[in-house]
């Protein structure tokens, strides 16, 4: 049968999440809904925070150098973000905290993703998660904590470095999604990583890589266990991009993967 690969951004941004007409006859035509998680954000949220709490007694500035955590400090405040939050949160969590600097504008607020899972909770349709949060978690949380750590002081120099820059990086990969262009996405996420470390490749293959094997193998087996089953797949749209991509995988497979043009 017929089911659908779909790439979102996990924003709540008008021009993302105003689907195309093409977008919308697929998500009619569909049974059932599957995002990466079936939970709530607010699900998602709590665990994130539970999981990125540093232990009681213990504090950011214990673990990471003191300049470190003096850039942290002035990009936290030059953003009128606080710093109490970042100070009791793991280098990982922390690092997710200062992505939501760019992100702000556009999480104001349902993101597309819960959009659809709630749409398709509304009718009735058959609503599902390709992952679970544990493996979500273990992908953010890569690496040791002196990895942790490192990864967090590479992030921290490039958000400085790209502070005065007139266009942000979401904006960017923003205007290749609105485009279509996934092979701009793709071109603009390893842009990032052509002078990286071992260590920064090795976490980008834990974000995405390693992530597009399991789902492109649990799709194949919900199609050979659902074959009259006609799924609609809303994953972020990184994860449909490059050779390793979700939709490579599955014609690998021996399926037939075709875009649908709008």
């Amino acid at each position: 049968n017929t089911s659908y690969l779909f790439g979102t951004m996990h924003v709540a941004d008008p021009r993302v999440t105003t689907l195309a007409p093409a977008v919308e006859a697929a998500f009619a035509a569909s049974d059932a809904i599957f995002t990466e998680l079936k939970e709530s954000q607010v699900e998602l949220s709590g665990r994130v925070t539970v999981e990125g709490r540093l232990p009681e007694g213990t504090h950011l500035s214990d673990l990471i150098p003191a300049d470190m955590y003096a850039k942290i400090n002035e990009l936290v405040e030059s953003n009128k973000m606080i710093m109490n939050e970042m100070n009791s949160s793991r280098p990982w969590m922390v690092g997710m905290y200062l992505q939501l600097i760019d992100a702000m504008p556009y999480m104001q607020g349902i993101a597309l993703d819960m959009q659809l899972t709630n749409r398709a909770r509304e009718e009735g349709k058959e609503v599902g998660g390709i992952e679970t949060i544990d493996e979500q978690l273990a992908a953010l949380a890569f690496g040791s904590e002196e990895d942790q750590i490192k990864l967090l002081g590479i992030a921290v120099d490039s958000m400085i470095e790209k502070a005065d820059n007139e266009i942000s990086d979401i904006e960017l990969m923003l205007n290749d999604y609105l485009e279509g262009d996934i092979d701009g996405l793709w071109e603009f996420a390893n842009a990032e990583l052509l002078d990286a470390s071992q260590l920064e490749k090795d976490a980008f293959d834990a974000l995405l890589t390693v992530r597009n094997d399991n789902m492109a193998d649990r799709i194949n087996k919900r199609i050979k266990a659902n074959p009259k089953s006609v799924t609609f797949y809303a994953f972020g749209a990184l994860h449909f991009a490059g050779p390793q991509g979700v939709g490579a995988l599955l014609k690998s497979m021996g399926y037939k993967v075709e875009r649908v043009v709008k």
